[in-house]
């Protein structure tokens, strides 16, 4: 029996890891990301497994971004419209927001 308690560990550690990136929530995006990270600057993993964790970290990135790009889209700014009033606009960037 006691042989069974590490190997569970692990399937639960791999099962983690497997999760489709599509799946995970923008916070378990992040920390999984962090952890990669902190992993990978420690250096002291197998070539394979750096790479390994260096795809997923790519995926995890890219699902980040994606996912924040959407929250942007909706995020509406309140300003001060031409009489006083207040209105809201679409959110834009401060680039956009100065060349108007």
């Amino acid at each position: 029996m006691e042989k069974e308690a590490p190997s569970s560990g692990k399937r639960r550690r791999s099962s983690k890891q497997h999760v489709p990136v599509d799946e995970l929530s923008l916070d378990k995006c992040f920390e999984e990301l962090e952890a990669i990270v902190e992993t990978l600057e420690r250096g002291n993993i197998s070539l394979e497994e750096s790479l390994r964790l260096f795809e997923r970290g790519m995926a995890l990135s890219r699902r980040c971004m994606k996912e924040l790009e959407a929250i942007e889209q909706r995020i509406e700014m309140i300003v001060e419209g031409p009489r006083g009033e207040a209105q809201t606009v679409p959110f834009t960037n401060q680039e956009e927001l100065e060349n108007e």
